[in-house]
């Protein structure tokens, strides 16, 4: 936020100035944001796999967040997924991520197919509110 307010005010703006500045600078940033809701709303990011999931998830996030599920979609060819338990529509996958030639993290997801509700250990979702490429595996496991 500093480098953000920097560009508006400085240490010896007066209490008048600040509040100016301050509205000035909520003004420039709300219209940042419409021009950048104008060209999502108006054009469309390329799938970068052949994926139903990465085709909804066009239509539905902003250009930002797409990038971001893109990432998550390509850094799941270094997944592999393991089911360790199965019961009644829960499923419990274990996924080891390949960080190095010889390192794998590993990750539990869970997936209850009744409640149509998935949660990893990484809580990306919870976090970024995108899925993570340790629950794309598990889909495209399952």
């Amino acid at each position: 936020m500093h480098s953000f307010f920097n560009k508006f005010i400085t240490r010896n703006s007066s209490l008048i100035q600040f509040v100016k500045q301050y509205d000035n600078c909520l003004g420039s940033r709300e219209q940042r944001e419409r021009e950048s809701d104008a060209v999502d709303f108006h054009t469309v990011i390329l799938c970068a796999k052949k994926s139903s999931i990465e085709a909804q998830f066009q239509h539905v996030y902003t250009h930002q967040k797409c990038r971001e599920v893109q990432a998550q979609f390509r850094g799941k060819v270094n997944c592999i997924t393991k089911l360790t338990n199965s019961t009644l529509g829960y499923l419990v996958d274990e996924v080891g991520e390949q960080v190095s030639s010889s390192i794998f993290n590993k990750f539990v997801v869970t997936y209850d197919s009744v409640a149509a509700q998935m949660k990893c250990q990484c809580l990306l979702f919870e976090s970024r509110g995108i899925l993570c490429r340790h629950a794309l595996s598990v889909l495209s496991y399952e």
